[in-house]
């Protein structure tokens, strides 16, 4: 299930990133960067989602296990 989650998550990504969210490469203002971007967060989302992790305390320990190869920025 990995491969195809793995699979799913980055044409996900690359679907997001290139027709959804095209606003993201607009220059932001002020503050500090965002350590994830808008495509990225959904993807997360969705694998919560996928993964059936219902408590948000037991997603932050799996979700470094399980995606963190995908989202380095975790």
């Amino acid at each position: 299930m990995t491969k195809d989650l793995d699979a799913l998550l980055t044409a996900l990504y690359v679907y997001l990133d290139d027709h959804v969210l095209p606003s993201a490469r607009q220059p932001r203002k002020r503050g500090p960067a965002p350590l994830l971007t808008d495509a990225e967060l959904v993807c997360v989302a969705i694998a919560q989602v996928l993964l059936r992790c219902d408590d948000e305390r037991h997603w932050l320990r799996v979700a470094p296990r399980r995606i963190g190869h995908l989202f380095p920025r975790l």
